[in-house]
């Protein structure tokens, strides 16, 4: 018995540890300068303010940012980039933000 248990228990570690671990995306937004800006609530390595956000560009590329509200507007900094303001109007809630009765503050 405390062999399955020890078994499952390294198989259950090693499912967590294969797994995409990103951020929930909370709010998404489309642009003719980006394809997608996605906005989550995690910080990590952001500093208060900022929370994660995630950049899809039109050839592919994925950058990884931080994002802050600011007044009726949405500042996004990513490495190596100036930073991107997108009215708070162009973005949308997703499913689970609805589910979470998020805002976007």
């Amino acid at each position: 018995m405390k062999t399955s248990s020890v078994a499952a228990l390294a198989v259950s570690c090693a499912f967590v540890l294969g797994c995409d671990m990103q951020p929930s995306v909370l709010f998404v937004a489309t642009g003719s300068a980006f394809h997608m800006l996605q906005l989550t609530d995690a910080q990590e390595e952001c500093a208060s303010p900022f929370r994660i956000c995630f950049l899809n560009s039109w050839d592919g590329g994925t950058a990884r940012g931080c994002w802050v509200r600011e007044q009726s507007n949405v500042r996004a900094r990513f490495p190596g980039t100036n930073d991107k303001l997108i009215p708070v109007t162009e973005f949308r809630r997703t499913t689970l933000a609805d589910y979470r009765n998020a805002e976007l503050e």
